[in-house]
């Protein structure tokens, strides 16, 4: 299976453009179809590199456009975010309104296995386009192709971690995911998916194989693809790291390299540790009481870390001084050069 990597160092939309045409959308895409874009909107506070680049978005939007049907962009909440906030201040709302793009969802109860959850009816009824950010995760190891889709899961998801490559699995294979382009220009590395680190990597992966794309991915991050439980989990399954092929655009020739900083649980994710069941259970827990009072401290710490370490500021200055800046106030690519 294929993986493709172009570099965004010439231009965020020539890149996605670029690789799109190089993995030839136009038979992957159903002409006519409505389609949806599953966006990772996993902070409702603006830091690059944890939330999908609205830039990305963008340039995906403009060259589907007329021959696709209408598109759809899909986020759920969770426990500590508002989904509908984060649109909002990572400015994805500007991008939507530029380009006529609209979201809903409904619930739907699912089984696989013995798992039972629920995930948006609309996952189950277009095809999805998938777009996460290249990033660290104290739980996955990454959050890639695969994690990604567990954000499709219902708003009692923080309940499932006692079993997350499993129940990572599941939702992919119910949701009939075409395309994944896998935002690389700004990653996080650390402590992700959240509190971790900003780091320009300047480029886009893509792929019609999520398993493939994570096994990739992971030794780009300079992470052994086989410490990922839910690559492993997931080849053969949704997809497969068999006979992988990497494709470079020019101007790469070989696949991008680095080393990531591993993540870490928090203080606050070793506190919610305690209160999720073990992998020997066959039901996931429920919040209690004692839960609503946790996660109201663990949002206001979240809230008062954003500033107390500087997190604002680091944000302000990526806004002012990088080149990909300029999409968290708003602003489409080269209208602030």
């Amino acid at each position: 299976m294929k993986v493709f990597y172009a570099s965004t160092r010439n231009g965020v939309r020539q890149a996605v453009h670029d690789i799109l045409d190089e993995i030839n959308w136009k038979s992957i895409l159903p002409a006519g179809s409505d389609i949806l874009v599953k966006l990772n909107l996993t902070w409702d506070y603006v830091r690059p590199g944890v939330d999908t680049s609205p830039w990305v978005v963008e340039a995906f939007a403009e060259k589907v456009s007329g021959h696709t049907g209408r598109i759809f962009l899909g986020e759920s909440s969770q426990i500590l975010v508002d989904a509908t906030r984060a649109f909002r201040v990572t400015r994805m709302k500007d991008v939507a309104e530029r380009h006529n793009l609209i979201s809903e969802h409904e619930w739907i109860p699912e089984k696989v296995g013995n798992l039972k959850f629920s995930i948006p009816e609309i996952c189950t009824r277009m095809p999805v386009v998938s777009i996460p950010v290249v990033k660290t995760h104290y739980r996955s190891v990454i959050s890639v192709a695969m994690k990604h889709l567990y954000g499709c899961l219902d708003d009692n998801r923080h309940n499932y971690h006692y079993r997350l490559a499993d129940y990572v699995v599941a939702v992919n294979s119910l949701i009939p995911v075409i395309l994944t382009l896998a935002d690389g220009t700004i990653s996080l590395e650390g402590n992700g998916p959240k509190p971790g680190i900003p780091k320009q990597t300047d480029f886009i992966a893509a792929s019609t194989d999520r398993v493939a794309l994570d096994y990739s991915v992971a030794n780009v991050m300079g992470i052994d693809p086989l410490s990922v439980e839910t690559t492993v989990k997931g080849n053969g399954v949704t997809g497969s790291f068999e006979n992988l092929e990497e494709v470079c655009l020019p101007p790469l020739t070989t696949t991008p390299s680095f080393t990531f900083l591993k993540a870490q649980a928090n203080f606050v994710a070793k506190i919610e540790k305690n209160f999720r069941g073990k992998k020997e259970q066959n039901e996931p827990g429920t919040d209690s009481p004692f839960m609503g009072i946790m996660k109201i401290g663990a949002k206001r710490w979240y809230n008062i870390a954003y500033y107390l370490f500087g997190q604002d500021r680091e944000a302000k200055r990526i806004m002012k001084e990088n080149i990909y800046g300029p999409q968290w106030m708003g602003l489409p690519e080269g209208d602030h050069q």
